[in-house]
């Protein structure tokens, strides 16, 4: 028994080592990456998540696949809408995905959802696109293993969810935070 718990020990110290390590690294040049977060303009024409836990719109770059290394490359241009077969307004649910990491060679929007456990039910959060403007509401979050997409509404309703790694600087669980359309402005 204690050879398990030993083995136990030894694979969660190798799996949290380069997170820890890197962690640490970026506490010690805060100066650098601060100035290495400045995220690029957004065209006025990309569609946009917008929620008070952002300083600048985060623009979604939508995706027409789940292949992960073509995700990952996306993650680098904003958060990504995941292809399945739904859209904003309809009914149905959206998944937006976005890093919550310090790792550099995520890219500039690395940061993205860092603080996307702060937001609570009742918290609103906007899409804009070239179509409209879609408001929803947070009505819940949970955390979940990453192969839980049993988890993801799946009724009548027009939702999203907003879905990230969890804990910050891990790719442990996923936290999804799940909003309900309540407003639509068409252009």
């Amino acid at each position: 028994m204690s050879l398990v718990f030993l083995l136990a020990g030894i694979a969660v110290g190798v799996y949290y080592h380069s997170e820890i390590m890197v962690w640490i690294y970026a506490l010690t040049q805060h100066e650098q990456v601060a100035v290495e977060t400045a995220l690029p303009s957004v065209a006025p024409e990309t569609s946009v998540l917008e929620m008070k836990l952002l300083e600048d719109p985060l623009p979604l770059v939508f995706s027409e696949t789940l292949d992960e290394p073509k995700l990952q490359e996306y993650l680098k241009e904003g958060a990504v809408v995941l292809p399945l077969g739904t859209t904003f307004g309809e009914k149905g649910n959206v998944v937006i995905t976005a890093h919550s990491t310090g790792t550099t060679s995520f890219g500039p929007y690395r940061f993205a959802f860092a603080k996307l456990s702060e937001l609570k039910a009742g918290d609103e959060f906007t899409i804009r696109t070239p179509k409209g403007t879609f408001t929803y509401k947070v009505f819940g979050d949970e955390i979940v293993w990453p192969t839980e997409v049993d988890k993801l509404p799946n009724d009548d309703r027009s939702t999203v969810t907003l879905v990230t790694c969890w804990p910050l600087w891990t790719n442990f669980k996923r936290l999804l935070v799940h909003g309900e359309l309540v407003n639509v402005a068409y252009n």
